[in-house]
């Protein structure tokens, strides 16, 4: 393993895919995209925000549930078995870790976790954005450019990261991998004393449960906006709103530019890169109207960042 920092040591020993994704996105000028309705769309221009859902409401009904059921089967299993021994170099009782934060923990990030979801854009979809989101989750895509997720937020209740598709053999191969290399490097991890190793335990379940989801969604390659409120919460807004008929609790992250809170460039001008028109019976009246919206909102040049789809793809129902 290469000589890092402790921080850095700890992501590469616990999170090594999100160090990779990481790397990837900062190295690269790679987009994301928001596929959503044409009034949502506009709402999140008009408005300079964007709301984050329960993850209880999601399109994926097994969010959250899939992760934690990853993690439950494994540490059921001789790979659980052994990564629970592997601790017992650190004075840990992985058993009583694994329990509390499986049955404490668990119910409540389920219920208090809460998203927004975008799918990595390929260049290629610049034109005609991508059929399988627009058969799913609207018709405008807003592609964003990727500063806000190279940022570090300041706060742990509130960051970015991509999605893992995991079936439990995949998991399971994480788990055993992650062992041996905590066995390769007990003397560097001792290092850090059991309650920064128990910490970073809770946070790779929390991950897992917040980021990993069923293989069959693995064509969205999902980034999302992950937040859990605590008190007190000044950056987001809690709001009662209803969406698709259904009044629910959602927060509004502001679009803003303002370091300190890691929001770098996530101001509307700045974020967005194109808005793709979707098949829609009126793509014209559509693009006319996000025309006007972009211009109140002060970007400049608003045709060259307006394109309409040409997929012929025509609904029923």
């Amino acid at each position: 393993m290469l000589i890092v920092d402790d921080q850095a040591f700890l992501k590469i020993l616990f999170f090594p895919h999100l160090v990779r994704a990481g790397e990837d996105l900062k190295s690269s000028d790679h987009k994301l995209a928001y596929y959503t309705t044409a009034e949502t769309a506009s709402k999140i221009i008009r408005n300079g925000e964007v709301w984050l859902r329960s993850a209880q409401v999601m399109n994926d009904f097994s969010e959250i549930a899939h992760g934690m059921s990853l993690v439950e089967n494994a540490f059921s299993t001789s790979v659980g078995k052994d990564f629970r021994n592997s601790l017992k170099h650190f004075d840990v009782d992985g058993e009583a870790v694994m329990e509390m934060i499986l049955r404490l923990k668990g119910p409540v990030w389920k219920k208090k976790t809460y998203l927004a979801c975008l799918s990595l854009h390929d260049p290629t979809e610049d034109k005609t954005g991508r059929l399988s989101m627009w058969r799913a989750y609207g018709d405008v895509a807003l592609v964003v450019n990727n500063a806000p997720f190279k940022a570090v937020a300041k706060r742990p209740n509130f960051f970015s990261m991509p999605v893992q598709y995991l079936d439990q053999t995949g998991f399971n191969e994480q788990i055993a991998e992650l062992t041996k290399r905590i066995s390769e490097n007990v003397a560097r991890v001792k290092n850090f004393g059991p309650m920064v190793l128990v910490h970073t335990i809770n946070r790779l379940l929390l991950m897992t449960a917040v980021g990993t989801k069923h293989s069959g969604f693995s064509e969205e390659k999902e980034w999302r906006i992950v937040f859990q409120p605590q008190d007190p919460e000044k950056l987001l807004q809690r709001r009662i709103e209803t969406v698709r008929g259904i009044p629910q609790t959602i927060w509004a992250l502001p679009l803003c530019h303002d370091p300190r809170l890691g929001l770098e460039g996530a101001d509307i001008p700045s974020l967005l890169n194109r808005i793709i028109i979707g098949p829609t019976p009126y793509p014209r009246v559509t693009l006319k109207a996000f025309r006007h919206l972009l211009l109140e909102t002060g970007v400049e040049n608003p045709d060259s960042k307006l394109s309409l789809s040409d997929i012929p793809l025509r609904r029923f129902g």
